[in-house]
């Protein structure tokens, strides 16, 4: 798959958006895209390593790289000590 679907964009979309508590975005993910919070979050990593998403929109999957990198950091140093 060369090219994302409206789908994959509006997941991008709604990863970056701005929402006071998470719940509210995992929720509306299930009520838009009827997938659970474990398999949307699944589905914004699978999409920030994909290539027609930097194309689309180079600012948003470099947030998510970012956020992903930040968030597992912590993890990373844990394995290496």
């Amino acid at each position: 798959m060369d090219t994302l679907t409206d789908r994959d964009k509006g997941i991008l979309k709604l990863a970056v958006a701005p929402y006071k508590y998470p719940a509210a975005r995992e929720r509306q993910a299930t009520e838009e895209f009827g997938l659970s919070p474990v398999n949307f979050w699944q589905e914004v990593n699978r999409l920030t390593d994909h290539p027609a998403a930097y194309r689309w929109d180079p600012q948003t999957v470099n947030l998510l790289f970012r956020r992903r990198i930040h968030r597992d950091r912590p993890r990373l140093a844990s394995r290496i000590l």
